[in-house]
C-alpha cells in the first residue's frame, strides 16, 4: 500500500511538472478577436485537380482598385493559427488603409518551397503553390475588383519560404514580398530557378530564432525535419539587392527602440532604397524568436522571446504602401 501511494504521488509530481514545462513553454493565450468592419468569408478554387481552400476580409469601405494581401502560415499550421499569430493586425490594417486580406490554407498544412532538403507532403507532391496564388490574384481582380499589379504577400517561416520563392522564379507575380522567420535557402539547398528579376522584399528575422537561425545554417524543427541550410539574413536580403543593381555600399541602416532604455525590444533596420530601384529591407529583431513581432499575441516560449513592442504587421504593410512598379533590369553577374 505504500508503495502504491509513492508511485501515485511520482506520477502526480511528473503530471505536474509536465503541466508547468506546457504552460512555460506552449501554452499561448488567444487574443480576442478585433471589431471589424465586416466580417470573415471562406470559399474554395480548384487547381490542378485539388480544392484550396481560402479565408478572406474585405472591409466594409473598400476603395476601387484596392490592393491584395496574402498571408500565409507555417509549417504546420492552419489559417486560424495564423490569423492568431499575427494578432489580427492585418484585418485591422485592411480597414484602416482599404485593402484585402486573402489567407490560403497549405497543402496539408504547408507550402512547397524552394528548399531542396525538405520533405514534406506539398513538395514531396510538387503542388503549383504559385499557381495558387496566380488564379486567387485573378478571381480577386474579377470578383471584387483587386489592382492585379498591387498583389503583395507576407509570410510566416514556411510561408515566408513561399513568398521568396514567388520572389526568386515569378517576380512579376506580386508587387512586394515579405518573409517572417525565414531567409534564402543556401545554393547546395536551392531548388528553384531564379529568373534574375528584382522585386521589392522585405525580410523580418529574430537573432534568437531556435528554428530559422539568424546567422545561416542548418534549419529543423528542434532537431527534427531537417529543412537544409539557408543563408544568413543580411546576406538573404544583399542577394535581393544587387539583383535590384544597388552597390555594395548602398544599405543605409539605423536602429529603433520599441521602449526607452529597454535593450530587449531593439530592432535594426537595414535598408537599400533609391528611385527607380526595388526596395529591399531586413528588420533585425535583436533577442527575438521564430515569430512575428507584435502586441496582440505573444507566441509560446518554445519559438523564441517576443518583441511585443514592435509593431511587425505595420512596418510591413508600411513597406508594401510605398512600393511602386519598377523597370524591369539585366540580370546582373554572379559574384
Amino acid at each position: 500500500m505504500k508503495k502504491t501511494k509513492i508511485a501515485l504521488c511520482i506520477l502526480l509530481l511528473i503530471a505536474v511538472l509536465l503541466g508547468g514545462l506546457y504552460a512555460y513553454f506552449l501554452y499561448a493565450p488567444k487574443p480576442a478577436e478585433p471589431a471589424l468592419s465586416s466580417t470573415l468569408q471562406h470559399q474554395r478554387i480548384e487547381l490542378g485537380g485539388l480544392q484550396r481552400d481560402y479565408t478572406f476580409y474585405i472591409p466594409a469601405k473598400l476603395p476601387a482598385n484596392a490592393p491584395l494581401l496574402f498571408v500565409l502560415h507555417g509549417s504546420l499550421q492552419t489559417i486560424a493559427d495564423i490569423r492568431t499569430f499575427t494578432g489580427y493586425q492585418f484585418e485591422r490594417l485592411a480597414d484602416q488603409h482599404g485593402f484585402i486580406v486573402v489567407y490560403p490554407q497549405g497543402y496539408e498544412r504547408n507550402w512547397n518551397d524552394c528548399r531542396r532538403a525538405a520533405d514534406y507532403p506539398a513538395r514531396a507532391r510538387n503542388i503549383d503553390d504559385l499557381g495558387l496564388l496566380a488564379a486567387l490574384v485573378q478571381r480577386f481582380a474579377a470578383q471584387h475588383g483587386a489592382d492585379p499589379r498591387r498583389a503583395f504577400l507576407v509570410g510566416y517561416s514556411n510561408g515566408g519560404q513561399l513568398g521568396l520563392r514567388a520572389a526568386l522564379e515569378r517576380p512579376q507575380l506580386l508587387a512586394g514580398v515579405a518573409a517572417v522567420a525565414a531567409s534564402l535557402p543556401s545554393d547546395a539547398n536551392l531548388d528553384c530557378a531564379p529568373s534574375g528579376q528584382a522585386v521589392p522584399v522585405l525580410l523580418m528575422n529574430g537573432t534568437r530564432d531556435p528554428i530559422n537561425p539568424y546567422n545561416g545554417g542548418p534549419v529543423s524543427l528542434f532537431g527534427f525535419g531537417d529543412r537544409g541550410n539557408v543563408r544568413s539574413s543580411f546576406e538573404s536580403a544583399q542577394y535581393f539587392a544587387r539583383l535590384a543593381g544597388y552597390p555594395q555600399d548602398a544599405v543605409r541602416s539605423s536602429s529603433s527602440w520599441s521602449h526607452q532604455d529597454d535593450r530587449a525590444q531593439r530592432v535594426r533596420l537595414d535598408q537599400w532604397q533609391a528611385d527607380g530601384r526595388a526596395e529591399v529591407a531586413l528588420y533585425t529583431l535583436i533577442g527575438g524568436g521564430h515569430l512575428l513581432p507584435q502586441a496582440g499575441f505573444r507566441a509560446p516560449r518554445l519559438l523564441g522571446p517576443t518583441l511585443s513592442g514592435f509593431d511587425g504587421p505595420r512596418a510591413i504593410w508600411d513597406f508594401f504602401a510605398r512600393q511602386q512598379p519598377v523597370p524591369a533590369r539585366p540580370r546582373p553577374s554572379e559574384d
